[in-house]
């Protein structure tokens, strides 16, 4: 079955992944499966299905096993890796899908390093790369073109055009800081905030980001 748009596979702003996430992290030396599936109010298939790859990717390991009843045993897990606020996003195989991870990086740069300052989206790509993920320039313009649409960005210099081309610059508003987890790309080419659980801003037919 297709996956659902976020805003319809999110209710209260978090998908399933992200509170049974948020429960590992908050019990990060000790959890059952049951353990998660009450505290998370999510089904237990939901947990199943996370804990599953979570361990093939690393994230959690077995460190114990205690009785259930007189004849059946459950495994406790730890978390032996956290990557941060946001549910690491895992195909079934374990392996890290890196969109979501690129975007929370330039959402944490917007909000913590670049914070007040001018920028285009060349020095956001620079800023928010790190020795083990590259941001590309043409997914931070990319990034920046849809955060500018939803106002999250104000234009305070525009792109200059012809033989001595540049890029704008932009401006983080602070009003628009709307929490730690970052706004979202869609495949309809909508902004959606997990934060707000709302979506904020949809591209027009035909709009072009081709003069950032």
């Amino acid at each position: 079955m297709a996956r659902q748009p976020a805003q319809y596979e999110i209710k209260g702003g978090k998908s399933p992944r992200q509170k049974v996430w948020e429960q590992m992290r908050k019990n990060a030396d000790r959890f059952t499966q049951a353990q998660v599936v009450e505290r998370a109010k999510v089904s237990e298939d939901a947990v199943k299905d996370y804990v599953k790859v979570l361990l093939k990717a690393g994230f959690i390991a077995v460190i114990d096993s205690e009785p259930v009843g007189t004849m059946c045993k459950r495994n406790v897990y730890a978390l032996i890796k956290d990557s941060g606020i946001e549910a690491p996003r895992l195909t079934k195989k374990g392996e890290v899908v890196t969109q979501g991870s690129v975007n929370e990086a330039m959402w944490g740069t917007l909000r913590r390093v670049l914070k007040g300052q001018t920028f285009n989206y060349r020095e956001l790509a620079s800023f928010a790369s790190t020795s083990t993920q590259e941001v590309s320039e043409e997914t931070a313009k990319s990034y920046v073109f849809m955060l500018a649409g939803a106002k999250y960005l104000e234009c305070v210099k525009p792109p200059v055009l012809g033989r001595r081309a540049q890029p704008g610059r932009y401006r983080f508003r602070p009003q628009m800081d709307t929490g730690p987890r970052a706004p979202m790309i869609q495949r309809t080419k909508q902004v959606y905030d997990p934060n707000r659980n709302e979506v904020m801003w949809v591209e027009e037919k035909g709009a072009e980001d081709e003069d950032m």
